[in-house]
């Protein structure tokens, strides 16, 4: 049996798979493609999708297990809930 990935941790992932397909397909717009060519402007605006979709799922699911507040800034960096001071990933209390 698969052990629960909770819902911060699952939006953490798909943060983090948004921000590296936003970057990809913004390099490939800019070095590969021809400019001002269709194939660049398809690359450009699926980048911005990407980046407006990274930032969607940040705003819904990236929220602490414990005290419900909605961590968007530094979703990728943060260990510790910033309002209830709680490990994001364990649940315990984090002495500082």
């Amino acid at each position: 049996m698969k052990p629960q990935v909770s819902s911060f941790e699952r939006g953490r992932r798909i943060v983090l798979i948004f921000l590296i397909m936003a970057i990809l397909l913004c390099l490939y717009a800019l070095i590969i493609t021809k400019e001002y060519s269709n194939e660049n402007f398809i690359a450009i605006i699926a980048g911005f999708l990407c980046f407006i979709a990274m930032i969607v799922t940040a705003a819904i699911l990236c929220r602490c297990p414990h005290c419900g507040k909605r961590i968007i800034s530094g979703v990728l960096v943060l260990k510790v809930c910033p309002k209830c001071k709680r490990s994001l990933i364990t649940g315990e209390k984090v002495r500082k």
